[in-house]
């Protein structure tokens, strides 16, 4: 399938971050954490104009949320990881695994709304692309991850939301995030401003089923 960038989503636009259906998730995330609930899969209803699978014209995606323990000895802090792409079932997935210390109350968690609202626009980003439009392959390096085409799209769309939810420029966000690689010495000063550079402006267009040519 093959469409022109007729689009009614505009997804070039600052504002938007799938925003109704990242905020149901997120919410729903929250819930299951105020809960003290450990495992949950749920199915959202896909409602943008962007396919989530070439084949067909899916209009729902599956979600799973799991919480895993850290033994103390490892633990550093609460920390969220994100996937996505096709299940077992063919159907587009995302999971969302929530790493915290064991023996801790899941209830007495430090998770941030906005910076998990941030990954979970990310990864239904990551669903809309097309990653054979890329050469995308394992990474030698976090800055080759972090500067691979497809990322670059996924990360901007997640600090759009983070700075949609904070009320705060998008730099700001970007630069947060940068700053614990940089004072990690994961990344250097150019490094630094080469992502940020790419992060900040980056023109959306690695979707499926999307002719992106005039």
């Amino acid at each position: 399938m093959n469409r022109k960038t007729g689009l009614k989503t505009p997804i070039n636009e600052l504002s938007f971050y799938y925003n109704k259906l990242a905020n149901e998730i997120t919410t729903d995330i929250f819930d299951n954490l105020k809960d003290g609930i450990k495992w949950d899969q749920t199915q959202y209803e896909w409602s943008y104009d962007l396919l989530i699978d070439k084949e067909d014209e899916l209009s729902y995606l599956n979600f799973t949320y799991s919480v895993e323990r850290i033994p103390k000895k490892d633990f550093i802090k609460n920390d969220i990881v994100g996937s996505s792409g096709l299940d077992e079932c063919c159907m587009p997935h995302i999971k969302i695994r929530m790493l915290m210390q064991e023996g801790k109350w899941i209830k007495n968690h430090d998770y941030v709304y906005a910076q998990v609202l941030g990954v979970i626009a990310h990864e239904l980003h990551h669903l809309a692309q097309d990653f054979d439009l890329v050469d995308y392959k394992m990474p030698d390096s976090i800055v080759d991850y972090f500067l691979n085409p497809i990322e670059v799209e996924a990360f901007h769309i997640g600090f759009r939301a983070e700075s949609h939810q904070n009320l705060e420029p998008i730099e700001s966000c970007i630069k947060r995030y940068l700053d614990n690689f940089l004072n990690a010495s994961a990344i250097n000063q150019e490094e630094y401003k080469k992502i940020l550079v790419n992060w900040l402006k980056p023109e959306i267009k690695l979707l499926k089923g999307v002719n992106n040519e005039s």
